[in-house]
């Protein structure tokens, strides 16, 4: 971890979004950051459409584009609510806080609802629906792991950040509204194993949050299971056999322990 000189009333927050296909959406995203209470310093989006590489390799190219020294992460389908760039510079008057991991709101059958981390849960968090770093932090660590192609690499920059000595603070009064999420899974066996080899024991956390009595009966934790001890390609190696029966052997009794309200 390197040193951070202490905050100022001159803290500014430049506004990063990744986009593939999805104008009407970030029209809308776009909408909600022009009526802040206080307006960021620059917005800067990459759109992927065409080359498809990732939101990894997106985010990197449009957090180097700025010069704030808070950079704020969202994505194209979100809405950020109005005072989401003043609760953002508000938190990082604290020299201490390095990172902020903000709450996400979503609908579920037409009910206002969310999509926070379990209270319990340490790692399995940190989505860049709505995170804030300092950008001497990204400079650091040099921003995301563009070896994921999807999903994972924005818990993968914050256990690094972590792991640097950086402060992750939870801030529930930065709130993005990310309509139609909850409940949606994203398998990509290659961000899962490159999660898993970053660190086995945080990894716990995530793969008990992939089970319940729903997904052993349907077969989707079967699946699962299956997908991670066959894939492999440059990047990764599947888990061996011994991996696969210590991983989901402490997962599924983290998973029951939570089910029993012991965690």
């Amino acid at each position: 971890m390197i040193g951070i000189e202490p905050s100022n009333s001159d803290l500014a927050v430049d506004v990063v979004i990744p986009t593939f296909n999805r104008k009407d959406a970030l029209d809308r995203c776009l909408s909600a950051l022009q009526s802040q209470t206080v307006p960021p310093r620059s917005i800067t989006i990459i759109d992927d459409s065409e080359e498809d590489l990732g939101p990894a390799i997106s985010r990197n190219k449009g957090w180097r584009k700025g010069s704030a020294e808070i950079v704020a992460f969202t994505d194209d389908d979100c809405v950020p609510m109005d005072n989401w760039i003043e609760k953002i510079l508000l938190n990082f008057e604290e020299s201490s806080v390095h990172v902020i991991e903000g709450s996400v709101t979503t609908e579920i059958d037409g009910k206002l609802s969310n999509m926070d981390p379990h209270p319990k849960d340490r790692w399995n968090r940190f989505k860049t629906a709505n995170m804030a770093y300092r950008r001497v932090v990204l400079e650091y660590l040099d921003g995301f792991d563009e070896r994921y192609y999807i999903h994972r690499e924005d818990t993968d920059l914050a256990w690094r950040a972590i792991e640097s000595g950086y402060n992750v603070k939870w801030a529930p009064d930065c709130i993005v509204h990310h309509p139609d999420r909850a409940g949606i899974e994203r398998d990509r066996a290659r961000s899962e194993l490159l999660l898993y080899r970053l660190d086995r024991k945080k990894y716990h956390e995530i793969a008990a949050g992939m089970i319940s009595i729903k997904k052993i009966l349907n077969g989707d934790w079967a699946k699962k299971r299956f997908l991670l001890r066959t894939y492999e390609d440059t990047h990764v190696s599947p888990l061996t056999r011994y991996e696969s029966m210590r991983l989901w052997s402490l997962s599924l009794f983290l998973a029951v322990m939570r089910k029993l309200g012991l965690r």
